[in-house]
């Protein structure tokens, strides 16, 4: 059956009569972030929808789900949008935009057409990792002032090459139809440097991947060209944030930095939104949306 059959029919109903935009994301997290902390005040505008509301019994939501709903409401007559992370295309092979640099040609390919908009960057966590706003949840924690953006964009890029090794690893992983490493690999005890590279290698070893070594260092080539090291440290980060294993990377800096970040995901993103920095292009992708529901 699929997600959009499961939703119950007086739901459809309201989908429809209330007119606006009705969007889809993939999770209660994403619902959390997107719907109830960045455009909380969209009024009539927009309903958010988070998928695996629709599928309570089998884990559900996801980027398929998304799109199996919003094609769904469509049909039904409802003016219905997806967000889905980048990461769709990882798990897709659609290798060329995935890897795709430049950010005017990756937000216009659209690859699932105009209702079903990808996320600039791996996933929604990846926008939680702004050094602002990182800064202020380590001070609130503690009750301190000792943290700044600029020591949290040290702390970040003081772990760019592990970060980088984590994301490769799972890129290896998702082209050979692999269960990626999980997030927290190699966080707890925290590893570094050479002994995370090799454990990494290890784990793609038992998942029977030949060549690891090999298969590991070429994927992370293909992420050093979302790093500028001769940017200013701010923007090298924001720039390498497109290409990181989010999930697997805020639970990294959580182990390496001041604070239990990945515990703190709703402060993250309500100081984001307090600072005036809700990221543009999911902004400009929530008011194409109310612009076409019109």
């Amino acid at each position: 059956m699929s997600a959009f059959k499961k939703v119950k029919a007086p739901e459809r109903l309201l989908w429809k009569q209330r007119g606006g935009a009705v969007v889809f994301l993939e999770s209660e997290d994403d619902y959390e972030i997107i719907a109830k902390r960045w455009f909380f005040d969209e009024g009539a505008d927009v309903l958010f929808e988070p998928a695996d509301r629709h599928e309570p019994d089998t884990g559900g939501g996801g980027c398929e789900a998304v799109i199996a709903l919003v094609e769904g409401a469509r049909a039904d007559g409802v003016a219905a949008f997806g967000l889905v992370d980048r990461d769709l295309l990882l798990g897709r092979h659609n290798w060329v935009l995935w890897w795709q640099e430049a950010d005017d040609e990756f937000l216009a390919a659209r690859p699932h057409g105009d209702n079903i908009r990808v996320l600039l960057r791996w996933e929604l966590e990846n926008y939680l990792l702004d050094p602002e706003a990182m800064a202020e949840v380590a001070n609130d924690d503690a009750l301190t002032s000792s943290q700044t953006g600029d020591s949290m964009v040290d702390t970040c890029l003081a772990c760019a090459d592990e970060l980088k090794d984590k994301s490769a690893a799972t890129v290896v992983a998702k082209t050979a139809n692999q269960r990626s490493p999980n997030p927290g690999f190699g966080c707890n005890p925290l590893k570094r440097s050479s002994q995370l590279k090799a454990d990494l290698v290890g784990h793609l070893t038992n998942l029977r991947i030949p060549n690891p070594g090999p298969a590991l260092d070429k994927e992370r080539a293909k992420i050093e060209p979302f790093d500028r090291p001769s940017a200013s440290p701010r923007q090298r980060w924001e720039r390498l944030t497109r290409m990181l294993d989010g999930k697997a990377a805020l639970k990294y800096l959580s182990h390496a930095g001041p604070v239990r970040f990945d515990e703190h995901r709703g402060f993250l993103a309500r100081r984001i939104r307090e600072a005036g920095k809700v990221p543009s292009d999911i902004r400009k992708q929530i008011e194409d949306f109310k612009l076409a529901a019109r």
